[in-house]
Order: C-alpha cells, then sequence, then structure tokens
C-alpha cells in the first residue's frame, strides 16, 4: 500500500498537536499513516520547519506507542521518535516494559538514538535478553553511549 499525504494532512499538522492527535485516535489505518509521513517532513530539521510544538508532537508519539494502533503505525512512530527525538524519550523509557515483544528492539534503539545516559539501566536490563535482535541492540546502544561519553571528554 502506497502511503502519501495530501495538503490537508500538511493543515492538520500545523493546526498543532491536539489536531494531530484526533487523527491518531481515530482514523483509520491508512489515515494514520498518512500523518505520520507527513510529520517526517515537518519533523526533519533539513526542511526546517521548527514546529514551536515540536517537543509535544514527540511526547504524543511516544503514547501512541502504547494504543492501540496496527504494527505498522507503531512502526511509523517507532521510526519518526528514532529519527527526530532529541535527547530524550522518558514516557517510552517509563513504559518499556509494557511495549509489545515484535517492537521491543526497534523501541530500544530509539531509546539509544538519544544518547541519554538516564536510560543505561534499560539498556543494561536488556543485554541478556533472551531474543538475540533485543540483546545486540541493548549492547549497541551501550557501546555507542560509551563511545560518545569518552568522544565528548577528549
Amino acid at each position: 500500500m502506497l502511503i502519501s499525504y495530501t495538503k490537508k494532512h500538511q493543515d492538520i499538522v500545523k493546526k498543532g498537536v491536539d489536531a494531530i492527535g484526533e487523527i491518531l485516535k481515530s482514523a483509520n489505518v491508512n489515515e494514520k499513516r498518512s500523518i505520520l509521513f507527513c510529520l517526517d517532513k515537518y519533523l526533519d530539521p533539513y526542511f526546517g520547519y521548527n514546529l514551536p510544538f515540536f517537543d509535544e508532537i514527540i511526547v504524543l508519539l511516544e503514547k501512541h506507542l502504547f494504543e492501540n494502533h496496527d504494527k505498522e503505525v507503531k512502526e511509523d512512530v517507532l521510526q519518526l521518535l528514532t529519527d527526530y527525538s532529541k535527547d530524550s524519550l522518558d514516557y517510552l523509557a517509563e513504559k518499556i516494559e509494557l511495549i509489545e515483544f515484535e517492537l521491543l528492539a526497534d523501541a530500544i534503539y530509539a531509546l539509544g538514538s538519544t544518547f541519554n545516559l538516564k536510560y543505561v539501566p534499560i539498556f543494561i536490563r536488556y543485554e541478556n535478553h533472551e531474543n538475540l535482535n533485543v540483546r545486540n541492540v541493548a549492547k549497541e546502544s551501550l557501546l555507542e553511549l560509551s563511545k560518545s561519553n569518552r568522544d565528548t571528554k577528549e
């Protein structure tokens, strides 16, 4: 299925977090994926939109990981969080144990992409997980954090 967005979706994003949230709460899967695809443009620093409600969108997306959405919608959300969250995903970190098993490695990866040291206990908790992918992502996050921490000290 081809996902695209129109001016209607752009107008919704420009209206703000509440308008985006309404679509994520009530629309069909294709509409949800379209608004998320549109958000990709508006969150990307390359395009220079600098939305004044950027941080609120990130929190909204984090919360929607734990709503009753199709897996594709949650994967789209995780991709946005991984690509555009700046330095924290606290809501995701607090609720990580509640995320679906199929999305756990991607959720840990998203936390790792923040390079935030406060998530180290989460990475340590999952570095010996039974699932190889989850284990590897947790270990890689720890490794990347130690590298970035070392680089900032030099």
